[in-house]
């Protein structure tokens, strides 16, 4: 079945359905089924779906690292990401760094894939048809903001007591100042005070940090000085110190992100606060076994409560800065920008494909509170819309809280399951 994702992924994109496309790509990708030079011809069609040149390089270099033994391939990858390579931008800060122009044309992704099994038997005389040429003009046109799925969606049927969200269009920021400061905001009404957001994408989504937005679900997001709007939490994860906050605008551009997975020991770095304010350090050797995702700094302060973008000595996009710290000294972790780009797409993909509610308990987004039911399927706390309604067994919503035959709790006859001894659905003791 994985490898007819891939076929039906690459039979989407000469087709246009550019969504479908990515959706059935990274399923293929995501499968441990799919051997290194297969996952290489995935990741190459994955970056025909999208427009976005820093995307594209990305989804090239990951093509490469899949597939490093592969002469060809990598010749291919070094001629695409020359071709999409920006102009150096200015190494002063914080002068914003040089927009991307159109990318040149670029030649198809391979049309074979290696090692693959033999797919089933179709009314195809050649039964790898499926991997000929894309068409030219299949890449989407540049220039516009994807807004799709979860941010303009059809709202579906729901059960009662669910909040529906404002479909607002996202409408695009004139540049301001001509410099990075274009694409940060402030980012304040959390609990530890105001921190920095900053646009990742043309996408309507700002991150920044678990640590500035707390357990808060409206946050207040400020552009400069008196111009300002309301976000709305749609996502935070506790592990890397990130959040995704959904706003009413998008950036006319996207600043240039590094193709690099890593950033290499000792490399210049450089961060800017909301305010302007400049932190300049080094990436910092370590000998500790760490995820690929962290990177480790030499940066013992910043300007506020985390969530600056993160620069490169040639003002490429490499992170962002948490507020984790080292284990034996005061030094602050950044996140890579790669990390940061695969959860907006997973975001993005999750609220396209089903009806979802955000959980501030755990910041994920909770199907069974997109639904309506009362509690999160992750942690069982209870909704926000459902905090002060009367709560019932619903039998609908049990298939999200507890495998079948799990203990019922013998107050309400739910099979939501049990944390310290006590039902999450009703509260009250196991006993009786």
């Amino acid at each position: 079945m994985t490898y007819q994702y891939l076929e039906m992924g690459i039979a989407a994109v000469r087709s246009g359905s550019m969504e479908e496309a990515g959706r059935l790509l990274r399923l293929a990708i995501k499968s441990p089924e799919v051997n290194a030079p297969s996952r290489a011809i995935a990741y190459m069609w994955l970056a025909e779906t999208t427009p976005d040149a820093a995307q594209k390089r990305s989804y090239y270099q990951q093509a490469a690292e899949a597939d490093p033994t592969n002469a060809e391939l990598r010749q291919r990858v070094e001629l695409l990401l020359a071709q999409l390579q920006p102009p150096p931008p200015p190494i002063s800060m914080p002068e914003a760094p040089p927009r991307q122009g159109t990318p040149a044309p670029a030649p198809p992704p391979p049309t074979t894939l290696p090692g693959m099994p033999p797919p089933a038997p179709t009314t195809s005389a050649n039964p790898y048809s499926a991997y000929a040429a894309a068409p030219t003009g299949s890449t989407p046109p540049g220039g516009s903001v994807p807004i799709s799925g979860g941010y303009n969606a059809a709202p579906g049927p729901a059960m009662p007591n669910t909040i529906q969200p404002q479909q607002i269009p996202a409408q695009i920021l004139a540049p301001q100042t001509g410099t990075v400061m274009d694409y940060i905001v402030t980012v304040s009404g959390g609990p530890n005070g105001a921190g920095t957001g900053f646009f990742v994408s043309q996408h309507p989504i700002v991150a920044t940090t678990r640590y500035v937005v707390g357990g808060a679900e409206q946050v207040t997001l400020e552009f400069s000085p008196g111009r300002g709007t309301a976000g709305t939490v749609l996502r935070t994860y506790s592990d890397y110190d990130l959040a995704l906050i959904r706003l009413d605008y998008a950036p006319s551009a996207v600043m240039p992100i590094s193709p690099m997975p890593r950033v290499p020991d000792d490399a210049p770095l450089t961060t800017v606060g909301y305010s302007g304010q400049t932190i300049t350090g080094a990436m910092r050797p370590t000998r500790r076994v760490m995820a690929a995702y962290w990177i480790p700094t030499d940066f013992s302060a910043l300007p506020d409560a985390g969530g600056s973008p993160l620069f490169d000595h040639n003002n490429y996009l490499v992170g962002m800065m948490t507020r984790n710290t080292s284990r034996n000294a005061d030094h602050y972790f950044g996140l890579h920008i790669n990390l940061i780009r695969q959860c907006i797409d997973t975001l993005v993909t999750d609220l396209a494909s089903a009806r979802t509610a955000y959980c501030p308990q755990c910041g994920t987004q909770s199907r069974a509170g997109g639904l309506g039911y009362f509690f999160c399927e992750v942690c069982g706390a209870t909704m926000p819309q459902s905090l002060s309604v009367t709560r019932y067994p619903i039998p609908q919503a049990e298939s999200y809280y507890a495998p079948a035959n799990a203990p019922r709790c013998p107050h309400c006859q739910a099979a939501s399951g049990f944390h310290a001894g006590k039902c999450v659905r009703c509260g009250q003791a196991a006993t009786v």
